[in-house]
């Protein structure tokens, strides 16, 4: 059996890479709440609708597909049970580029969503809000950051995901509403 994350060593760095295959029932249902959040968009124009969406699809698949759950969970369980029972499903590529008891960083570079829609900006928010939701499902005082994203450009979305969260961290979910906000208007 294939592990979930490929683990790659240099001199100086180690990474984790993610071992997609998509697993078509999944990979609908993803689609269609996107098309949900998405339909809600633009009937109403409001971002708070497509993260409430994403987030309650994100906490959905935690609960059904994450079957063996610790009382308290590990950044490193965590990450190995999601990338196993969600992510490579998902077909979605990733390294990620440390792993400590404190926080996760990733690099997504491989986004059904992005290479099959036309509107980059909701599939990056929708993406922020099912990640950000499935994991406060495990870190309920954690948080997820996002320093970059496939909407604005870049060639790889950015995120640091965090066990435990200060007070400026939190202020995260309101500032991805407000860039992506932004990014509708200029649309």
């Amino acid at each position: 059996m294939q592990k979930p994350l490929k683990e790659i060593k240099s001199v100086n760095q180690r990474v984790w890479i993610t071992q997609p295959h998509e697993l078509r029932s999944i990979v609908k249902r993803r689609e269609n709440a996107f098309e949900i959040a998405s339909g809600k968009f633009l009937e109403s124009g409001n971002i708070e609708l497509v993260m409430q969406t994403a987030e309650a699809f994100g906490r959905g698949l935690f609960t059904e597909f994450i079957k063996d759950k610790p009382k308290e969970w590990t950044m490193k369980e965590w990450l190995v049970s999601a990338t196993e029972q969600i992510f490579n499903p998902l077909g979605e590529g990733a390294t990620f580029t440390k792993i400590s008891d404190e926080e996760v960083k990733s690099l997504v570079f491989r986004n059904l969503l992005h290479e099959e829609s036309a509107d980059p900006a909701t599939v990056s928010l929708f993406t922020y809000g099912f990640l950000r939701g499935m994991f406060l499902s495990a870190f309920p005082d954690g948080e997820l950051i996002m320093k970059s994203t496939m909407a604005a450009g870049a060639p790889m979305s950015e995120f640091i995901f965090m066990a435990q969260a200060n007070g400026l961290d939190h202020g995260e979910r309101e500032r991805i509403k407000h860039e992506f906000t932004t990014m509708k208007k200029i649309d």
